[in-house]
Protein backbone atom coordinates (compact mmCIF):
# COMPACT_ATOMS: atom_id res chain seq x y z
CA UNK A 1 0.00 0.00 0.00
CA UNK A 2 2.86 2.37 1.11
CA UNK A 3 4.55 1.16 -2.72
CA UNK A 4 1.29 2.62 -4.48
CA UNK A 5 1.39 5.76 -2.68
CA UNK A 6 4.88 6.40 -3.16
CA UNK A 7 4.12 5.52 -7.37
CA UNK A 8 1.54 8.10 -7.01
CA UNK A 9 3.15 10.60 -5.25
CA UNK A 10 5.72 10.25 -7.40
CA UNK A 11 3.92 10.93 -10.29
CA UNK A 12 2.82 14.09 -9.58
CA UNK A 13 6.67 14.96 -8.54
CA UNK A 14 6.46 15.78 -11.76
CA UNK A 15 5.56 19.00 -11.63
CA UNK A 16 8.89 20.04 -10.25
CA UNK A 17 11.89 20.34 -12.15
CA UNK A 18 14.28 17.54 -13.58
CA UNK A 19 17.04 19.06 -11.35
CA UNK A 20 14.46 18.99 -8.12
CA UNK A 21 13.36 15.57 -8.88
CA UNK A 22 17.00 14.20 -8.81
CA UNK A 23 18.49 16.24 -5.60
CA UNK A 24 15.58 16.25 -3.45
CA UNK A 25 12.86 14.12 -4.91
CA UNK A 26 13.09 11.22 -2.99
CA UNK A 27 13.32 13.40 0.02
CA UNK A 28 10.26 15.43 -0.38
CA UNK A 29 8.10 12.16 -1.23
CA UNK A 30 9.12 10.36 2.00
CA UNK A 31 8.07 13.50 3.99
CA UNK A 32 4.74 13.14 2.27
CA UNK A 33 4.63 9.23 2.81
CA UNK A 34 5.85 9.84 6.49
CA UNK A 35 2.51 11.95 7.26
CA UNK A 36 0.01 9.57 5.14
CA UNK A 37 -2.95 8.43 7.34
CA UNK A 38 -2.81 4.87 7.95
CA UNK A 39 -4.43 2.89 5.11
CA UNK A 40 -4.26 6.00 2.58
CA UNK A 41 -3.90 5.21 -0.89
CA UNK A 42 -4.04 8.51 -2.43
CA UNK A 43 -2.46 11.56 -2.26
CA UNK A 44 -4.87 14.09 -0.47
CA UNK A 45 -6.14 17.35 -2.53
CA UNK A 46 -4.26 19.74 -0.43
CA UNK A 47 -1.16 17.61 -1.10
CA UNK A 48 -1.57 17.88 -4.61
CA UNK A 49 -2.48 21.45 -4.69
CA UNK A 50 0.95 21.68 -3.35
CA UNK A 51 3.25 19.82 -4.79
CA UNK A 52 1.46 21.52 -7.98
CA UNK A 53 2.17 24.87 -7.00
CA UNK A 54 5.57 24.38 -5.75
CA UNK A 55 6.60 22.75 -8.83
CA UNK A 56 5.81 25.64 -10.36
CA UNK A 57 7.38 28.14 -8.04
CA UNK A 58 10.38 26.20 -8.39
CA UNK A 59 10.08 26.84 -12.59
CA UNK A 60 9.57 30.34 -12.00
CA UNK A 61 12.25 30.57 -9.60
CA UNK A 62 14.40 28.63 -12.46
CA UNK A 63 13.20 31.60 -14.84
CA UNK A 64 13.79 34.32 -12.00
CA UNK A 65 9.96 35.22 -12.33
CA UNK A 66 9.02 34.39 -8.73
CA UNK A 67 7.09 37.88 -9.09
CA UNK A 68 4.78 36.51 -11.41
CA UNK A 69 3.79 33.69 -8.45
CA UNK A 70 3.68 36.71 -6.13
CA UNK A 71 1.56 38.60 -7.89
CA UNK A 72 -1.67 36.27 -8.00
CA UNK A 73 -2.83 36.82 -4.59
CA UNK A 74 -3.61 40.91 -5.13
CA UNK A 75 -4.21 40.57 -8.91
CA UNK A 76 -6.65 37.77 -7.74
CA UNK A 77 -8.45 39.78 -5.47
CA UNK A 78 -8.73 42.89 -7.48
CA UNK A 79 -10.24 40.13 -9.92
CA UNK A 80 -12.87 38.74 -7.56
CA UNK A 81 -13.96 42.67 -6.94
CA UNK A 82 -14.59 43.47 -10.69
CA UNK A 83 -16.60 40.01 -10.54
CA UNK A 84 -18.38 40.87 -7.40
CA UNK A 85 -19.54 44.79 -8.65
CA UNK A 86 -20.32 43.78 -12.27
CA UNK A 87 -22.73 40.51 -10.92
CA UNK A 88 -24.18 43.24 -8.60
CA UNK A 89 -24.91 45.39 -11.72
CA UNK A 90 -25.99 42.64 -13.94
CA UNK A 91 -29.02 41.54 -10.97
CA UNK A 92 -30.34 44.89 -10.72
CA UNK A 93 -30.16 45.63 -14.27
CA UNK A 94 -31.54 42.38 -15.64
CA UNK A 95 -33.64 41.32 -12.75
CA UNK A 96 -34.92 44.81 -11.15
CA UNK A 97 -34.91 46.95 -13.64
CA UNK A 98 -35.02 44.47 -16.62
CA UNK A 99 -35.04 45.66 -20.41
CA UNK A 100 -38.68 44.22 -21.80
CA UNK A 101 -37.94 45.19 -25.39
CA UNK A 102 -34.66 43.40 -25.18
CA UNK A 103 -36.01 40.17 -22.54
CA UNK A 104 -39.51 40.36 -23.48
CA UNK A 105 -42.40 39.10 -21.29
CA UNK A 106 -40.78 35.06 -20.57
CA UNK A 107 -39.51 34.68 -17.06
CA UNK A 108 -38.04 31.83 -15.75
CA UNK A 109 -40.15 31.59 -12.19
CA UNK A 110 -40.01 34.93 -10.93
CA UNK A 111 -36.68 35.83 -12.36
CA UNK A 112 -36.28 37.70 -16.04
CA UNK A 113 -33.13 36.01 -17.02
CA UNK A 114 -31.43 32.52 -16.30
CA UNK A 115 -28.04 34.63 -15.43
CA UNK A 116 -29.61 34.97 -11.98
CA UNK A 117 -28.30 31.96 -10.77
CA UNK A 118 -24.68 33.33 -12.29
CA UNK A 119 -24.81 36.80 -10.24
CA UNK A 120 -26.33 35.34 -6.91
CA UNK A 121 -23.35 33.02 -6.82
CA UNK A 122 -20.91 35.78 -7.02
CA UNK A 123 -22.13 38.14 -4.53
CA UNK A 124 -22.41 35.29 -2.38
CA UNK A 125 -18.68 34.83 -2.66
CA UNK A 126 -17.39 37.76 -0.08
CA UNK A 127 -19.86 36.46 2.57
CA UNK A 128 -18.67 32.81 1.88
CA UNK A 129 -14.85 34.28 2.44
CA UNK A 130 -16.18 34.85 6.28
CA UNK A 131 -16.32 31.31 6.58
CA UNK A 132 -12.92 30.43 4.74
CA UNK A 133 -14.37 29.15 1.80
CA UNK A 134 -13.97 31.94 -0.26
CA UNK A 135 -11.62 30.07 -3.09
CA UNK A 136 -14.26 27.20 -2.83
CA UNK A 137 -16.93 29.52 -4.02
CA UNK A 138 -15.42 31.64 -6.60
CA UNK A 139 -15.02 28.30 -7.91
CA UNK A 140 -18.56 27.30 -7.30
CA UNK A 141 -19.09 30.66 -8.81
CA UNK A 142 -17.07 30.25 -12.61
CA UNK A 143 -18.83 26.79 -12.59
CA UNK A 144 -22.42 28.42 -12.50
CA UNK A 145 -21.29 31.03 -14.76
CA UNK A 146 -19.85 28.80 -17.30
CA UNK A 147 -22.78 26.23 -17.54
CA UNK A 148 -25.09 29.17 -18.13
CA UNK A 149 -22.74 30.40 -21.20
CA UNK A 150 -22.63 26.66 -22.09
CA UNK A 151 -26.78 26.84 -22.01
CA UNK A 152 -26.87 30.19 -23.83
CA UNK A 153 -24.54 28.76 -26.58
CA UNK A 154 -25.56 25.12 -27.48
CA UNK A 155 -29.32 25.62 -26.94
CA UNK A 156 -30.96 27.23 -29.99
CA UNK A 157 -32.59 30.44 -29.22
CA UNK A 158 -36.24 29.91 -30.23
CA UNK A 159 -35.72 26.57 -27.08
CA UNK A 160 -34.08 29.25 -25.23
CA UNK A 161 -36.79 32.51 -25.82
CA UNK A 162 -35.78 35.85 -25.06
CA UNK A 163 -34.62 35.18 -21.22
CA UNK A 164 -31.04 34.15 -21.72
CA UNK A 165 -28.03 36.73 -20.96
CA UNK A 166 -26.14 37.96 -23.52
CA UNK A 167 -22.77 35.93 -24.05
CA UNK A 168 -20.53 39.24 -23.75
CA UNK A 169 -21.45 39.39 -20.28
CA UNK A 170 -20.42 35.75 -19.46
CA UNK A 171 -17.39 35.02 -20.49
CA UNK A 172 -15.89 37.76 -18.88
CA UNK A 173 -17.22 37.10 -15.72
CA UNK A 174 -15.61 33.42 -16.31
CA UNK A 175 -12.00 34.97 -17.10
CA UNK A 176 -12.01 37.12 -13.81
CA UNK A 177 -13.30 34.21 -12.15
CA UNK A 178 -10.40 32.04 -13.05
CA UNK A 179 -7.89 34.66 -11.87
CA UNK A 180 -9.73 35.22 -8.83
CA UNK A 181 -9.17 32.14 -8.26
CA UNK A 182 -6.13 33.01 -7.10
CA UNK A 183 -6.69 35.16 -4.20
CA UNK A 184 -5.81 34.64 -0.91
CA UNK A 185 -7.99 31.81 0.67
CA UNK A 186 -7.38 33.12 4.15
CA UNK A 187 -8.97 36.12 3.83
CA UNK A 188 -10.48 38.09 6.91
CA UNK A 189 -13.25 40.29 7.77
CA UNK A 190 -11.41 43.25 6.73
CA UNK A 191 -10.18 42.04 3.52
CA UNK A 192 -14.23 40.68 2.45
CA UNK A 193 -15.00 44.26 3.16
CA UNK A 194 -12.72 45.46 0.56
CA UNK A 195 -14.21 43.38 -2.03
CA UNK A 196 -17.65 43.81 -0.89
CA UNK A 197 -18.27 47.32 -0.40
CA UNK A 198 -17.06 48.46 -3.74
CA UNK A 199 -20.27 45.79 -4.43
CA UNK A 200 -22.58 47.46 -2.61
CA UNK A 201 -21.62 51.00 -3.89
CA UNK A 202 -21.96 50.40 -7.55
CA UNK A 203 -25.09 48.30 -7.19
CA UNK A 204 -26.85 51.31 -5.03
CA UNK A 205 -26.48 54.20 -8.05
CA UNK A 206 -27.17 51.05 -10.59
CA UNK A 207 -30.72 50.64 -9.09
CA UNK A 208 -30.91 54.82 -9.70
CA UNK A 209 -29.67 54.87 -13.01
CA UNK A 210 -31.26 51.91 -14.78
CA UNK A 211 -34.45 52.42 -14.02
CA UNK A 212 -33.84 55.45 -16.95
CA UNK A 213 -30.99 54.33 -18.38
CA UNK A 214 -30.08 50.64 -19.44
CA UNK A 215 -26.44 50.02 -18.14
CA UNK A 216 -24.90 46.99 -20.27
CA UNK A 217 -21.57 47.75 -22.01
CA UNK A 218 -21.38 50.56 -20.54
CA UNK A 219 -20.12 48.82 -17.15
CA UNK A 220 -17.97 46.79 -18.98
CA UNK A 221 -16.24 49.79 -20.75
CA UNK A 222 -15.88 51.24 -17.13
CA UNK A 223 -14.34 48.22 -15.95
CA UNK A 224 -12.00 47.83 -18.74
CA UNK A 225 -10.85 51.38 -17.64
CA UNK A 226 -11.22 50.61 -13.52
CA UNK A 227 -9.10 47.84 -14.13
CA UNK A 228 -6.59 49.78 -16.50
CA UNK A 229 -5.59 52.30 -14.17
CA UNK A 230 -5.48 49.70 -10.91
CA UNK A 231 -3.03 47.57 -12.86
CA UNK A 232 -0.83 50.41 -13.53
CA UNK A 233 -1.15 52.03 -9.92
CA UNK A 234 -0.34 48.66 -8.80
CA UNK A 235 2.65 48.39 -11.15
CA UNK A 236 3.96 51.96 -10.54
CA UNK A 237 4.17 51.38 -6.26
CA UNK A 238 5.30 47.69 -6.83
CA UNK A 239 8.50 49.23 -8.85
CA UNK A 240 9.08 52.15 -6.59
CA UNK A 241 8.91 49.46 -3.31
CA UNK A 242 11.30 47.37 -5.30
CA UNK A 243 9.02 44.41 -4.89
CA UNK A 244 9.50 42.31 -7.28
CA UNK A 245 5.74 41.94 -8.47
CA UNK A 246 6.10 44.88 -10.47
CA UNK A 247 4.11 44.85 -14.03
CA UNK A 248 3.41 41.49 -13.13
CA UNK A 249 -0.67 41.85 -12.49
CA UNK A 250 -1.10 43.80 -15.53
CA UNK A 251 0.50 40.74 -17.70
CA UNK A 252 -1.98 38.71 -16.01
CA UNK A 253 -4.78 41.17 -16.60
CA UNK A 254 -4.17 40.76 -20.34
CA UNK A 255 -6.96 38.49 -21.02
CA UNK A 256 -9.51 39.57 -18.48
CA UNK A 257 -8.97 43.39 -19.76
CA UNK A 258 -9.68 41.72 -23.30
CA UNK A 259 -12.58 39.93 -22.51
CA UNK A 260 -14.09 42.84 -21.19
CA UNK A 261 -13.16 45.13 -24.20
CA UNK A 262 -16.37 43.05 -25.82
CA UNK A 263 -18.26 45.88 -24.21
CA UNK A 264 -16.53 48.41 -26.27
CA UNK A 265 -18.04 49.45 -29.56
CA UNK A 266 -15.32 48.98 -32.03
CA UNK A 267 -17.22 48.89 -35.17
CA UNK A 268 -20.78 48.48 -36.08
CA UNK A 269 -19.68 45.39 -38.34
CA UNK A 270 -18.02 43.72 -34.68
CA UNK A 271 -21.72 42.67 -33.32
CA UNK A 272 -20.96 40.99 -29.87
CA UNK A 273 -24.23 39.97 -29.83
CA UNK A 274 -23.56 36.72 -32.19
CA UNK A 275 -22.54 34.35 -30.74
CA UNK A 276 -19.74 33.49 -33.30
CA UNK A 277 -18.06 36.62 -32.73
CA UNK A 278 -18.37 36.22 -28.72
CA UNK A 279 -16.51 32.83 -29.11
CA UNK A 280 -14.20 34.34 -32.00
CA UNK A 281 -13.31 37.00 -29.53
CA UNK A 282 -12.41 34.91 -27.32
CA UNK A 283 -9.96 32.42 -28.41
CA UNK A 284 -7.87 35.89 -29.85
CA UNK A 285 -7.95 37.44 -26.16
CA UNK A 286 -6.94 33.87 -24.96
CA UNK A 287 -4.21 33.44 -26.98
CA UNK A 288 -2.81 36.84 -26.35
CA UNK A 289 -3.30 36.36 -22.69
CA UNK A 290 -0.96 33.24 -22.55
CA UNK A 291 1.43 34.99 -25.23
CA UNK A 292 1.81 37.81 -23.22
CA UNK A 293 2.36 35.77 -20.13
CA UNK A 294 5.13 33.65 -21.89
CA UNK A 295 6.97 36.29 -23.67
CA UNK A 296 7.03 38.02 -20.29
CA UNK A 297 8.66 35.25 -18.04
CA UNK A 298 11.30 34.91 -21.21
CA UNK A 299 11.73 37.86 -20.92
CA UNK A 300 12.77 38.30 -17.35
CA UNK A 301 14.80 35.08 -17.64
CA UNK A 302 16.91 36.55 -20.53
CA UNK A 303 17.29 39.77 -18.72
CA UNK A 304 18.42 38.12 -15.33
CA UNK A 305 21.09 35.89 -17.49
CA UNK A 306 22.29 38.82 -19.16
CA UNK A 307 22.43 40.98 -15.54
CA UNK A 308 24.38 37.51 -14.08
CA UNK A 309 26.72 37.72 -17.04
CA UNK A 310 27.55 41.28 -16.59
CA UNK A 311 28.06 41.05 -12.79
CA UNK A 312 30.33 38.30 -13.74
CA UNK A 313 32.25 40.27 -15.73
CA UNK A 314 32.74 43.30 -13.39
CA UNK A 315 33.77 40.88 -10.80
CA UNK A 316 36.41 39.28 -12.72
CA UNK A 317 38.20 42.25 -14.06
CA UNK A 318 37.72 43.80 -10.30
CA UNK A 319 39.47 39.99 -9.52
CA UNK A 320 42.44 40.62 -11.83
CA UNK A 321 42.96 44.48 -11.02
CA UNK A 322 42.94 42.83 -7.47
CA UNK A 323 45.58 39.79 -8.50
CA UNK A 324 48.10 42.61 -9.92
CA UNK A 325 47.96 44.62 -7.09
CA UNK A 326 48.61 41.56 -4.63
CA UNK A 327 45.57 42.26 -2.88
CA UNK A 328 44.74 38.58 -2.12
CA UNK A 329 41.82 39.96 0.82
CA UNK A 330 40.29 42.23 -1.66
CA UNK A 331 40.39 38.85 -3.71
CA UNK A 332 38.39 37.13 -1.41
CA UNK A 333 35.86 39.43 -0.51
CA UNK A 334 35.01 39.49 -4.43
CA UNK A 335 34.74 36.08 -4.63
CA UNK A 336 32.70 35.77 -2.04
CA UNK A 337 30.31 38.26 -2.88
CA UNK A 338 26.51 36.42 -4.06
CA UNK A 339 25.79 36.87 -7.58
CA UNK A 340 23.10 39.61 -8.10
CA UNK A 341 21.79 38.07 -11.08
CA UNK A 342 20.60 35.06 -9.15
CA UNK A 343 18.32 37.42 -7.46
CA UNK A 344 14.52 36.16 -8.28
CA UNK A 345 12.35 38.44 -10.27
Amino acid sequence: MTDVLRERYTKLLRWYPAADRAGRGAEIIDTYVDLAAPGQRRPRPGDAVDLMVGGLRRHLRARHALGLADALPPAGTLALMTATVLAGIWLITTEVHADQDYFGPQRVGPFHTIGVFAWVAWLLTPVAALAGLGRWAVAAATTVTAGVAVAVSVVPPPELTAFHPPLFLLVPQIGLGLLALAADNRRGLRDTAVVLAPAVTAAAPAALVAAEHHIGREALSVAVLILIISVIVMGVFFTAQRDRRAWWPAVLFVGPVLLLGMGLDLSPRLSFLSRQVVVAWTLLSLIAAVAALVTAVHLRAKQAQRRAALRSQHLHRLAEQATAHGDSMCLSRLLDRPDAGDRPG
